[in-house]
């Protein structure tokens, strides 16, 4: 008895190493593939290349330092921050980028090594994948021995993960996708059923987008099982109910973050939602074929091209023989086909595509629900090899059509697909040969080693081959800019209890001041305000639906929004990359400076509070009218409708070189190989700084269609814009000294759109700023959440702030609540009695609150059921007799 014991011990010991063993393996495998790769790219810390690149390197890793900045040294920011453009909510940005537990791994790698963290995190998320994947497949038994970590490493590193490496905050819902779908299957077996929910709710916390996806899965995947397992179910309708419930309960222990992140998406994103869209196949599926292939993926692909379903070999012809394989009843099959079927139409039928996106079609990274199509056709595979070492005929033949047609579709349509190459071509045929010559010799002992082998080459092969057409950024350039902007900014960032904002005119992103931890005015996140947005554009700067830039601000919208240094580089860096030229930046307000960078001190910055006239509160900005529309602030603020800071320069004359009138503002080249120039001479009338506004038509995705030359001096100005901009071109002191502005086209047109030259008047600009000072908010405590202090108003005047008026702020006076006016559409106003004032604002998350009263009734109601459950399997279960 005794020796029957031990020898059933060792089998279970045996078996548990074993588990073990294919359980590394799939974490380790692509770990070692995707560092492999970084090294061979020489990505920090391997050498002077990093892993930021397109979104990673100009919102994602600012973002991470933000991350690092809130938990370790200011967590008022986590709900609000006025580095978030001028100001915004952050807990939708928590939601969408920064919930991931990986993240935490950014705490111990500061500065520069932001980028290694990163590349860790990235590394990490795969490897987790593979590792979570090899649990589903050995608990479920769907697979065994080495074709564990083989199917493991093809979801780890499947073509969209490869594609998306760098949209590291999607990854996660890789990771935990198979150990929900562990939870599903537990609950057609009626045991473990809160492993469901609390998988669910992880995945909603980390990134809501990617689990909006993984539910409408979720209920796809629930009716595939159930039908393959109904012959089992004895209490159907039950089983149905667990699924809903359970369901309804992990949304629920989510709560805390769905619903105020909810709240936020209706207040932004949801403001692009479509409103229209086509019924109709947006390419054949024949083009998703290539795909399949090693290395279908370019820079290219990224704004718009096909799913990225690379799945690898191993996987189309396990795909292939499930649909052969007798133990696997018809029934299933059927199912099977079904819902692979919506997937092949979803991958291409416009309406299905948008639904799967919460009916926002993607700008860039399209077909972003692809990882779950790798997932079903690898699961569906390892289900299909399962019992086979041998490729029947039947199979065999299949296999060789299916994998011919793609290579041979791919090679005869290679100039319609930029990302094939018959490298890629001949690389994918000599591996599809390999996997056949496997399946068809017999060879027992090393099969499934083999297949692991080949499958690991295989993906390997893609990733370098996808990944090698990628420019990524320079680690010293990163590491520099960071360097230098911190040293300028050290000296001036706001103490305790102080608050204004930083401006520059050179930027790395937009997401400079999470980078760099100071209050500025630009962001790029697909969470912003569109009120801010607007609100910038309508003054004069570069803004769009995800992002704003102050790039081209004039002296008065800096006092107004309170920027008290402006960061201006010197002309002798390579470090900086600049957007604009500042000439109105005087030499005397140069308070300090760097090798790279001059800090000007505006000395009439308006405060974050001060008193203005009410008018403010009926002026209405108009579109495409920057100039005119900081006239109507400037005379709100003051009361004064008669009162006018820029004024128009009249006496305008242009001379046109090389260039034909076609109407409508618009000039040609005449002669298309020689320079055509626009000059603009004219003679300050007075010391005051001139302004130019230029039209949305003056620039072409993001490229300027012209260069703007004031004498002797190169203007530089960025391309990116879709309103009216304002380009300063004198910074004033040149009175009767006459100018020459020269615009030299760099294509073939130019319309001057939106055309006008303004000074802007010193004198009265002065004087305003030195009245609206004269009564400010007078700060006793400032936080990104809470603001205090004390004003003294005077009579007919109100409380004008520039804190943008989202739902959220809570406004007392005297220890009194009262409803704020919204200002310019953007900004809080308080009305109060004239007098001294005690003011507070206070910011609190919409709806956090009530998510957070929801989350833990559904945590208590989850312990409630496992415990009943618990009791149940304890009654149970037989009792043992000694």
């Amino acid at each position: 008895m005794r020796k029957r014991e031990k020898k059933s011990s060792r089998k279970v010991s045996d078996s548990s190493k074993n588990t073990r063993l294919l359980q590394l393996l799939s974490f380790a495998l692509p770990i070692l593939i995707l560092l492999g790769y970084f090294a061979y790219r020489k990505m920090f810390p391997f050498g002077n290349s990093s892993i930021l690149t397109v979104d990673l390197g100009q919102q994602y890793v600012d973002f991470y330092s933000f991350y690092r900045n809130t938990l370790l040294h200011h967590f008022s920011q986590f709900f609000y921050s006025f580095q978030n453009a001028i100001g915004g909510s952050m807990w939708g940005t928590w939601a969408y980028y920064l919930f991931s537990p990986f993240n935490l791994v950014l705490l111990f790698t500061p500065g520069k090594w932001i980028t290694f963290g990163i590349l860790l995190i990235t590394v990490l998320k795969v490897g987790c994948s593979g590792w979570a994947f090899s649990k589903l497949l050995l608990k479920e038994k769907w697979q065994k021995g080495f074709l564990v970590p083989a199917f493991s490493i093809a979801y780890a590193l499947n073509g969209f993960v490869v594609a998306n490496i760098l949209n590291i905050m999607w990854l996660d819902a890789l990771v935990f996708l198979p150990l929900m779908i562990i939870g599903i299957e537990n609950l057609i077996e009626r045991k473990s059923m809160w492993v469901y929910p609390v998988f669910l709710a992880i995945i909603l916390v980390t990134n809501y987008y990617m689990g909006y996806m993984i539910c409408i899965f979720a209920v796809l995947y629930f009716a595939w099982t159930y039908v393959r397992n109904s012959e089992k179910i004895q209490a159907k309708w039950k089983t149905i109910g667990s699924f809903i419930g359970r369901s309804l309960l992990g949304a629920g222990m989510a709560a805390v973050v769905l619903l105020p992140t909810f709240f936020n998406i209706m207040q932004t994103k949801a403001q692009y939602n479509t409103k229209s869209f086509q019924w109709k196949f947006d390419y054949s599926p024949w083009k998703i074929l290539p795909k399949f292939l090693v290395g279908g993926f370019n820079f290219d692909q990224m704004p718009k091209g096909t799913p990225n379903i690379f799945v690898g070999t191993l996987v189309l012809i396990g795909f292939i023989c499930y649909f052969t394989c007798k133990e696997i009843k018809l029934k299933e099959k059927i199912a099977t086909i079904v819902v692979s079927a919506f997937f092949v139409v979803s991958l291409c039928y416009q309406p299905l595509d948008l639904f799967w996106h919460a009916m926002q079609f993607p700008v860039w990274y399209p077909y972003r629900f692809s990882y779950i199509v790798c997932f079903w056709m690898i699961l569906i595979a390892a289900r299909g090899l399962l019992k086979i070492t041998r490729l029947s005929r039947l199979q065999l033949m299949l296999s060789v059509i299916v994998l011919g047609v793609i290579v041979e579709y791919s090679f005869y349509n290679i100039k319609k697909f930029g990302f094939l190459k018959s490298t890629n071509i001949v690389i994918s045929s000599v591996i599809i040969i390999g996997f056949l010559v496997l399946f068809s010799v017999p060879m027992k002992k090393w099969f499934k080693l083999s297949l692991l082998a080949l499958t690991t080459v295989e993906m390997g092969a893609n990733v370098a081959l996808s990944l090698n057409p990628i420019d990524y950024v320079k680690q010293s350039d990163f590491a520099g800019f960071i360097s230098n902007l911190n040293t300028a900014l050290d000296g001036i960032r706001p103490g305790k209890n102080e608050f204004y904002r930083i401006g520059k005119t050179f930027e790395r992103s937009k997401d400079d001041p999470m980078q760099c931890n100071f209050y500025g005015t630009d962001e790029f996140n697909s969470m912003m305000d569109p009120k801010t947005s607007n609100f910038m554009n309508e003054i004069g700067d570069s803004s769009g639906d995800n992002y704003t830039g102050y790039s081209n601000g004039t002296l008065f919208s800096d006092s107004f929004l309170g920027i008290k240094y402006m960061l201006n580089q010197t002309s002798d860096t390579n470090v900086l990359s600049p957007y604009s030229t500042r000439l109105d930046l005087s030499n005397d307000n140069l308070v300090n400076g760097t090798n790279t960078i001059n800090i000007y001190k505006n000395p009439y910055v308006l405060p974050i509070g001060f008193a203005a006239s009410p008018d403010i509160l009926n002026v209405k900005l108009q579109s495409a009218q920057p100039i005119q529309n900081q006239n109507m602030i400037a005379a709100g603020l003051a009361g004064n409708k008669k009162l006018k800071l820029f004024k128009s320069y009249k006496d305008l004359s242009v001379v046109y070189s090389n260039l034909k009138d076609e109407g409508n503002n618009t000039y040609t080249k005449v002669n298309g190989n020689q320079d055509a120039t626009i000059q603009m001479p004219f003679t300050p009338k007075t010391n005051d700084p001139y302004y130019l506004t230029i039209g949305p038509a003056f620039a072409n995705n993001g490229n300027l269609n012209c260069s703007f030359t004031i004498g002797d001096q190169q203007l530089t100005q960025t391309g990116d814009f879709n309103s009216p901009m304002i380009l300063n071109i004198t910074g004033g002191g040149q009175k009767d000294q006459k100018q020459t502005l020269t615009m030299t086209l760099t294509n073939n047109s130019l319309q001057l759109d939106s055309f006008g030259l303004y000074h802007l008047d010193m004198s009265k600009y002065k004087s305003l700023m030195n009245d609206l000072n004269e009564h400010p908010l007078k700060l006793d405590h400032f936080s990104n959440t809470k603001i205090s202090g004390t004003i003294d108003v005077p009579k007919h005047e109100l409380i004008m702030t520039t804190i943008p008026a989202q739902t959220g702020w809570h406004v007392k006076v005297d220890g009194k609540t009262v409803k704020p006016k919204k200002a310019l559409d953007e900004f809080l106003a308080v009305p109060v009695s004239a007098g001294k004032h005690q003011v507070t604002f206070t910011y609190r998350t919409p709806y956090l609150f009530l998510g957070a009263i929801v989350s833990v009734v559904s945590i208590g109601i989850l312990v409630v059921l496992k415990k009943k459950e618990d009791s149940t399997v304890r009654q149970s279960e037989p009792e043992t007799t000694k």
